[in-house]
C-alpha cells in the first residue's frame, strides 16, 4: 500500500497531472487507467481550492512547495487517493474502522479522507526525507488511539505527535537470547574479535537450530523461513504437490465460484459497473443467491458491497489476472478466457492458493483489528492442522496454541470492542484461516451443530485432500 504512494508520486510528473485536469474536465475520464480516474475525480472535488494550481500544473512544473507555507495540491491528492483506497480495500482494516468512527462522529465521507491523510503523512514525511522506513504497526495504533477522539480536536492533537517513526517492540525470545549471549561470554576470555565473533556465530546458529515446544518441534530457523520465506525455500520442511487429479478440485468451495464467476462473467460480458466500481447489481445478486456466505441465514443483497465474499472473490479474480475492468467495464482477460474454455486446472488452484496466502489480504472481510501474523504463519498453522487434526479436534485448541507460539500478538489487540484479547484473536483466526482459508480451500471438514455455532465452538478435522497437497518431509521425531 505505502510503496504504491511512492510510485505514484514518482511516476506523476505535473504535466501529468495537468493531462489528468483536462480530461476530467472535458468529462473522458473513461479513457485514462482506474488509477488516473480516481486522481481525476478527486482533482474535480478539489478544484475550488487549487483550480489555479491544477490549471497550471505544466507551468508549475518545477515548483517547489514549502511544507511549512504551501499546500501541495498534488501530494494532496495523491495521499487523498491513498487514504481512499485503504478505506475501499479495508487495508489495513484500522483505516476502515478510523474513517468510519469519523462518520459515526457526523463527518461527512470528505472530510473523514481528509482526516485520514493527516495521519497518514504524519509517517510519510520522514520517510520522504530519507529518515527512515514505514511503521504500519505504528501507524495502525496511532489509527486506534485517535479512533475514539472528536474529529475537530484530531488536526490539534497531530500537532503534538513527533514525525519520527516508532520503535517496534523489543520481542522478549530476542531478548532473552541476548542476555544468555551476554551471559556466555563473560566466562571466555577470546585473543581477537574475530574469534569472539566466530564463538557468538555458532552459539546462535546452534540456538536457531534448537526445537521449540511451542513451534511444534520447529527450530527459530525453520520457522523464521515458513514466516517470511517462499515456498521454494522451505522443501526441508514441505512441498506442494503438483500432481493432483483435475477432477480433485471440482468440489472445492473456492473453485466452484470461480468457475461459476468466470463462465458467467464470459456469457455476460462486458458487464458495466456501478458507480462506485462494483460488479453490477443483478449479476452481484446472481451470485450472492447461489453462494451464500451463511447458507442457514441467507439474507438479500442491493449490491457487491453488502456481500464482501463476492468483492473478495472479484479481487482475487482480478489478482490472478483473469478478470479486467477498463472504462468502467467488466470483461475476462485472454487468461480468463483459457480457463473457462480449458476449465479450472490443478495451476489454476496453486495460482488462487498463492494470491489467497501471499498477497490477498485476510483481514477485507472482517472488523477485527489487522493482526497479520495469523495470515503470514498459515503455513505454519496448516503444520499444526498436519500434527493434530487428522481426528476431529476442537478450533479453541488451534487457536490457543497459535497464541502460544505467538504470545505478542496479544499486544496489537488493545482494548477492542471491551473483548479479552484471547478471545479477539481467537475468533480472528477462526474466521481468516480456518474457516475463510481452509474450509474455502477444501482443506478440512467443519462439524458445525444443526444451525450455525458460534465462533471458535466446532471441531474440525482435515480432508484427504490435505494431506495429498501438502508434502511434509520433516523428520518424524520432530513431529510432536
Amino acid at each position: 500500500m505505502i510503496d504504491s504512494i511512492f510510485e505514484v508520486l514518482k511516476e506523476l510528473n505535473r504535466g501529468h497531472f495537468y493531462r489528468i485536469w483536462r480530461m476530467a474536465q472535458n468529462n473522458e475520464l473513461e479513457e485514462l487507467t482506474e488509477e488516473e480516474q480516481r486522481l481525476g475525480r478527486i482533482m474535480l472535488e478539489h478544484s475550488d481550492e487549487y483550480f489555479n494550481q491544477f490549471e497550471f500544473a505544466d507551468v508549475l512544473a518545477n515548483h517547489d512547495f514549502d511544507r511549512e507555507s504551501e499546500s501541495n495540491p498534488f501530494l494532496h491528492v495523491v495521499l487523498h487517493a491513498a487514504a481512499e483506497k485503504q478505506v475501499e480495500d479495508r487495508n489495513p482494516i484500522e483505516a476502515f474502522q478510523f474513517y468510519n468512527a469519523m462518520l459515526r462522529n457526523k463527518c461527512t465521507q470528505h472530510e473523514a479522507i481528509h482526516i485520514l491523510s493527516a495521519i497518514l503523512i504524519k509517517f510519510l514525511f520522514p520517510i520522504l526525507k530519507g529518515r527512515g522506513k514505514f511503521s504500519l504497526n505504528s501507524y495502525c495504533k496511532l489509527l486506534k488511539k485517535y479512533k475514539s477522539r472528536r474529529p475537530e480536536k484530531i488536526f490539534e492533537l497531530l500537532e503534538s505527535e513527533p514525525d519520527a517513526i516508532v520503535d517496534e517492540a523489543v520481542d522478549p525470545k530476542s531478548a532473552q537470547i541476548m542476555e544468555e549471549l551476554h551471559a556466555t561470554f563473560e566466562d571466555k576470555d577470546f585473543g581477537s574479535i574475530e574469534e569472539a565473533q566466530a564463538f557468538a556465530d555458532a552459539l546462535m546458529a546452534d540456538k536457531n537450530a534448537e526445537p521449540i515446544t511451542d513451534f511444534l518441534g520447529l527450530s527459530p530457523e525453520q520457522m523464521y523461513r515458513i514466516l517470511y520465506r517462499p515456498f521454494t525455500e522451505v522443501s526441508d520442511i514441505v512441498a506442494l504437490n503438483k500432481d493432483l487429479c483435475k477432477e480433485e478440485l471440482l468440489d472445492i468451495p473456492i473453485v466452484k465460484e470461480a468457475e461459476y464467476f468466470l463462465r458467467r462473467l464470459g456469457e455476460l460480458q462486458p458487464l458495466r459497473s456501478t458507480a462506485k466500481g462494483n460488479l453490477p447489481q443483478a449479476f452481484a445478486r446472481e451470485l450472492h443467491d447461489r453462494f451464500p456466505d451463511h447458507p442457514l441465514f441467507h439474507y438479500p443483497i442491493r449490491s457487491e458491497g453488502e456481500d464482501l465474499k463476492i468483492s473478495a472473490l472479484r479481487h482475487l479474480l482480478n489478482m490472478a489476472g483473469w478478470i479486467k475492468k477498463r472504462n468502467r467495464k467488466f470483461s475476462l482477460t485472454q487468461k480468463g478466457e483459457a480457463v473457462v474454455k480449458n476449465g479450472f486446472g490443478v495451476d489454476d488452484f496453486y495460482r488462487l492458493f498463492e494470491i489467497y496466502t501471499q498477497k490477498f489480504n485476510w483481514a477485507f472481510r472482517d472488523f477485527y483489528p489487522a493482526l497479520d501474523i495469523i495470515q503470514q504463519s498459515a503455513l505454519f498453522s496448516c503444520y499444526f492442522l498436519h500434527q493434530k487434526a487428522k481426528t476431529p479436534i476442537h478450533v479453541s485448541e488451534l487457536s490457543t496454541h497459535f497464541i502460544q507460539a505467538f504470545p505478542t500478538i496479544l499486544d496489537e489487540v488493545g482494548n477492542y470492542l471491551s473483548m479479552e484479547p484471547e478471545k479477539i484473536v481467537g475468533n480472528a483466526f477462526c474466521v481468516r484461516f480456518i474457516e475463510r482459508f481452509c474450509e474455502y480451500f477444501g482443506l478440512v471438514n467443519i462439524q458445525r451443530e444443526e444451525r450455525r455455532s458460534a465462533h471458535a465452538d466446532y471441531f474440525l478435522q482435515i480432508r484427504p485432500l490435505f494431506e495429498k497437497i501438502f508434502l511434509w518431509t520433516l523428520n518424524s521425531t520432530k513431529e510432536t
